[in-house]
């Protein structure tokens, strides 16, 4: 963790005074700032949340914001992630304009040396992570154009020992005086193994889902006694037999497709389910009667049509 003492002394030694404005943001910074980096350049000023502190060090831009009651709002612009970046200064103060992917930072300080002086040096570490990335992206082409060369040279190479191999073999030498297989570098094997674990995932992640489906309320058992016991309840509600008789149902094989529109269908067979249950309890004990509840219920009885 970095001391207040270090940050102190850096401050001091830009010359910026931490008793006079933006003092709690400066307490702020030892929470803040990592052990290895170091602060270039800070300037007070004003953004859309009210007063703030903008530093630049040589890894990132922040802006330290700390209210009173613990209120604190901190944003950090790492060099490779700023897009965009204008300056303009006035008769009295500068502002600056720091556009990143999904957002905009507009700063105003009436300091204008030390803003000016905080872009100018935002500006070169812009330009040298720029340069670090064309490097790289330069090696990187550099290191592919190099694996080439030393997969058409294998590949020539092995073409060249089977044909001396074929041409061993019809002049009738001995299997154990074959020359030993071409062997790839070190770098190239690397390489192509890598490609391969690339392909056996890549056909791995290609592969769709399997759904499992929990069996159907539907399917019954082979059984004699159920099927009857069916179609009396299928009888005792629709007031018919069926027409065909209840065979168990056969789980087929289902795509996804077939097995969303399975699940959002609505099945009539579903619905009287519930009710042969029902059915069969009124069958066996039988229909109980509102009217006969209702007199139960009643301390009197009804009257009837003869007594009106």
């Amino acid at each position: 963790m970095v001391t207040t003492y270090s940050i102190q002394k850096q401050l001091k030694g830009l010359g910026f005074k931490t008793h006079g404005w933006g003092r709690g943001e400066v307490r702020e910074l030892p929470n803040i700032i990592l052990p290895d980096e170091e602060i270039f350049e800070i300037v007070n000023g004003i953004y859309e949340g009210g007063f703030a502190l903008l530093v630049a060090t040589n890894v990132r831009v922040l802006l330290v914001d700390k209210k009173p009651l613990n209120y604190l709002t901190v944003e950090d612009l790492r060099f490779d992630m700023i897009n965009e970046m204008d300056y303009s200064h006035r008769l009295l103060g500068a502002q600056i304009n720091i556009a990143t992917g999904n957002k905009t930072l507009l700063f105003r300080s009436y300091n204008q040396s030390r803003l000016r002086k905080l872009i100018g040096h935002v500006q070169h570490c812009m330009a040298e992570v720029k340069k670090q990335q064309n490097s790289h992206q330069e090696g990187q082409k550099q290191n592919l154009e190099q694996i080439s060369q030393q997969l058409q040279a294998y590949l020539f190479a092995q073409q060249q020992q089977q044909l001396q191999i074929q041409q061993m073999q019809r002049n009738g030498v001995q299997p154990q005086a074959m020359p030993k297989p071409v062997r790839p570098g070190n770098e190239l094997s690397d390489y192509l193994f890598a490609q391969s674990l690339m392909a056996q995932y890549q056909d791995q992640i290609s592969q769709p889902p399997v759904l499992s489906l929990p069996p159907t309320e539907l399917e019954l058992p082979p059984t004699s006694q159920l099927r009857e016991l069916y179609n009396e309840g299928m009888q005792e509600i629709f007031g018919q037999p069926p027409a065909q008789p209840v065979t168990p149902a056969v789980a087929l094989p289902q795509t996804p497709a077939t097995a969303a529109h399975h699940l959002l269908e609505t099945n009539p067979m579903r619905v009287a389910y519930p009710k042969l249950l029902m059915a069969l309890r009124n069958r066996k004990f039988g229909r109980p009667s509102f009217h006969a509840h209702s007199q139960e219920a009643t301390s009197a009885p009804l009257p009837t049509l003869v007594d009106l």
